[in-house]
């Protein structure tokens, strides 16, 4: 069961001041608004910016003796600072057979990390999900976000968005791979989606309604999937192109604006097995002012069709889940990638 999460405003430091011994995983710019407002410091504090699996087991290693089982592990930051928290809290259960506490407070809200079970780390540069993990709490702090800048958290939308693309792809694997299929479960990730994008003003201004949208589609989205099994209902076409990029350029980006372009191309190749418009999203992100944009994202367009001429093989090496890019209706001559190109420069 996923965790449901607390909301208040300046909850974090509550939460900090209240707790006995506690390791912190934060970055700098949350703990630099926090650490002159808490009274009760951490006992150890680490600022870790790699996520390759090797880099985390030697922080676990360095950590193991000095942790005992009276400590609670905190993660405030993004998906880096959270996940670092559920890595090691995980790595404790897995071999100290030690069942630390877990909170988690995100200090912005750009992904769905906080709450995931699984932990996203790197091999080689590439995500790779693994372990489980169970936070004690999840701590909404309205102020704290809000904190952030407004584009970081905007993005937070397109990790519950890409449903819009993902049910194109889960229809297509239906029909053309006989896909196990669940209409309640295909139906409910509509509804979440489509509430996202009736809550799209808040999101713009990142109130704390505009918050509390973006984390319950989170929790709901993470609840979806955990029903179905896996992330078919919210993960398709539109990640794997984001993957496929990134092992490519070896660069990383923010997640929720890459992912946001990729939906729109996702859309246009499915063509009438989209189950949006292309126009109805273009138009969701205008409003809330994602930078989906390539130039916004200092992406070049030959890097994209670099991509997308290599997304075919991609896709079929890394056994991900059927999608358009599997499809024997895809069509990517010279042509199409132009056409793509064009739609994702028009802002």
């Amino acid at each position: 069961m996923v965790t449901q999460p607390n909301y208040g405003n300046w909850l974090s430091i509550d939460t900090l001041d209240s707790l006995d011994k506690y390791i912190l995983f934060t970055m700098k710019e949350p703990w630099d608004i926090l650490q002159s407002k808490i009274t009760n410091k951490p006992h150890l504090i680490n600022f870790n910016f790699n996520m390759e699996e090797i880099h985390l087991n030697i922080l676990f290693q360095n950590l193991k003796s000095l942790v005992t089982d009276n400590y609670t592990i905190v993660g405030i930051g993004g998906g880096t600072a959270i996940d670092t928290a559920k890595y090691i809290y995980w790595m404790f259960r897995k071999e100290k057979n030690v069942n630390l506490d877990l909170i988690l407070i995100p200090s912005i809200i750009s992904v769905d990390a906080f709450f995931c079970s699984s932990i996203a780390v790197r091999n080689d540069n590439k995500v790779n999900y693994i372990g489980e993990s169970k936070p004690n709490e999840i701590i909404i702090d309205y102020k704290l976000i809000q904190m952030a800048p407004l584009f970081f958290n905007r993005t937070g939308v397109s990790d519950t968005i890409s449903i819009t693309s993902a049910l194109g792809d889960w229809s297509l694997a239906k029909d053309e791979n006989n896909e196990r299929f669940n209409q309640d479960i295909f139906n409910r990730a509509k509804k979440i989606a489509m509430n996202l994008m009736n809550s799209r003003k808040e999101i713009k201004e990142v109130t704390e309604k505009g918050i509390k949208a973006l984390v319950e589609g989170f929790y709901r989205e993470v609840t979806l999937c955990n029903d179905w099994g896996n992330a078919r209902p919210e993960e398709g076409s539109e990640h794997f192109l984001a993957y496929c990029l990134e092992s490519l350029t070896r660069q990383h980006y923010l997640h929720g604006n890459l992912i946001g372009m990729n939906i729109l191309i996702s859309l246009y190749l499915q063509e009438e097995y989209a189950e949006f418009s292309i126009e109805d999203i273009k138009q969701f992100f205008d409003d809330i002012n994602l930078n989906w944009t390539p130039s916004n994202q200092n992406i070049k367009n030959e890097e994209i069709i670099m991509a997308l001429k290599a997304i075919v093989n991609y896709v079929t090496l890394e056994k991900l889940f059927y999608s358009i890019y599997n499809s024997p209706r895809l069509n990517l001559n010279q042509k199409k990638i132009f056409e793509i190109i064009d739609l994702i420069n028009q802002k």
